[in-house]
């Protein structure tokens, strides 16, 4: 599972409402193999998931890095696609807890924790 976040942007002109986002996860930087997309999606307009599927079935787990494009849509106005920083889905914050408390994190990479195929 991956999540991805649209924090800020920058409006030349419109002054329009951000009401939508497009949006795009590929395991190449050119966007040939494209695993999941929300196409003007009004409902994930900062913030979307995606449990990157496999072609064929089953779950990327251990893809050590994805690219992620977005498309802004401001009212009827929309963005070229930007490309986001690469990200690794296995760069997360471990929380470890005992009985609902939270005893102490970790950063996966960190320590060396992979997720299993």
């Amino acid at each position: 599972m991956a999540k991805f976040v649209v924090s800020d942007y920058y409006d030349f002109g419109t002054n329009g409402f951000h009401n939508a986002t497009s949006w795009q996860v590929a395991t190449d930087e050119n966007f040939e193999d494209i695993i999941d997309e929300s196409l003007e999606d009004k409902i994930n307009v900062t913030e979307w998931h995606s449990p990157l599927k496999k072609k064929g079935g089953g779950y990327h787990k251990t893809l050590d890095v994805v690219y992620v494009r977005v498309k802004i849509h401001i009212d009827n106005t929309v963005s070229d696609w930007f490309v986001g920083t690469t990200a690794n889905q296995n760069d997360q914050e471990l929380i470890y807890t005992m009985n609902g408390v939270v005893i102490d994190t970790a950063n996966s990479l960190d320590i060396g924790f992979k997720q299993g195929e």
